[in-house]
C-alpha cells in the first residue's frame, strides 16, 4: 500500500471514531448496517417535550408562602424545618429555610439579644422571605422568634404567613439540652460561663395568642410533627397564589 493510501486509511479511520465518539456523547446508539436506533427527530422531540414538562412542573409548584416558626431553642425547629422542606422539594416546590443562628452570622451580625435587636433580627429575615415568596419560592423562617408582636407585624406586613408554634415543655428541653445551653443558663450567677439570655429562662417568650398551627414535640415524635405541618401546609397551598 503506497503511503498516500496509508494516509488515507488512517484517516478514513480518525473520522470514522470521531463521528461514534459524537454520537456516544449525544446519546445515539448505531446499529452494525449504519442504522440509528434513535433517530435525530426523536431524541429532539423527547427534549422538547421534557423541558415542557419541566417548564409546566415550574409553573405549577411556584407558591408564595412565609412559614415562621416559633419556639424555645431545642425544641425541634431546625429538625422540622429541614425534614418539611424535604417533603416539599420532593413534591416539586420551591423551598429555602432562614436558618436564624446562620443568618446572625451574616446579615444580623451587628444584633445582639435585647428585644428591640432580637425584633429587627425578625424584621431582616421576613423582607428575605418575602423576596423569595414573591419570586415562588416556600420559605422557612427558622428562629426562636420570641416575641408576640413582631410576630404579628410579620404576618400582617406580608402576604400568606403562616405562624407555626413549636411547642415544647421546658422540663422536657431541659432533659435534651443538646447544645447545654440550658445547662449554662442555670449556672449560678458568678459563673464565668453563664448564659444571661437564654430565651425561656433569663429572657422571656411570648406565647403565640392564636397561631395557625400548634406543634408539641414533646408529645409528637418527629414523624408525627412533620406529618401534621404537611397535611396543614398541603391544605394552605392549594389555597396560596402561585407566582
Amino acid at each position: 500500500m503506497s503511503p498516500i493510501a496509508q494516509i488515507m486509511r488512517y484517516r478514513s479511520q480518525f473520522l470514522k471514531k470521531t463521528f461514534l465518539v459524537h454520537l456516544n456523547h449525544l446519546k445515539f446508539r448505531l446499529n452494525l448496517q449504519g442504522v440509528f436506533t434513535w433517530t435525530y427527530q426523536d431524541a429532539l422531540l423527547r427534549n422538547i417535550t421534557s423541558e415542557k414538562q419541566a417548564h409546566k412542573i415550574t409553573i405549577l409548584k411556584s407558591i408564595s408562602m412565609i412559614i415562621q416558626f416559633c419556639g424555645l431553642s431545642g425544641s425541634g425547629k431546625s429538625t422540622i424545618a429541614q425534614r418539611t422542606a424535604a417533603l416539599l422539594m420532593q413534591q416539586g416546590h420551591r423551598v429555602e429555610i432562614l436558618d436564624g443562628d446562620e443568618y446572625r452570622k451574616v446579615l444580623c451580625a451587628d444584633l445582639g439579644f435585647s428585644k428591640e435587636d432580637r425584633n429587627t433580627n425578625i424584621r431582616r429575615l421576613a423582607f428575605v422571605a418575602s423576596r423569595l415568596s414573591a419570586h415562588g419560592v416556600i420559605t422557612i423562617i427558622c428562629a426562636i422568634n420570641p416575641y408576640e408582636g413582631i410576630r404579628n407585624e410579620v404576618a400582617t406586613t406580608y402576604p400568606d404567613v403562616k405562624t407555626i408554634f413549636i411547642d415544647c415543655d421546658l422540663q422536657t428541653l431541659l432533659n435534651r439540652d443538646t447544645k447545654g445551653l440550658y445547662h449554662k443558663a442555670l449556672l449560678p450567677d458568678t459563673h464565668p460561663d453563664k448564659i444571661r439570655n437564654l430565651t425561656g429562662i433569663n429572657d422571656p417568650f411570648d406565647i403565640p395568642h392564636a397561631p395557625d398551627l400548634q406543634l408539641n414535640t414533646a408529645t409528637e415524635t418527629e414523624e408525627e410533627s412533620v406529618a401534621r405541618l404537611m397535611h396543614f401546609l398541603s391544605q394552605s397551598i392549594t389555597k396560596a397564589p402561585q407566582v
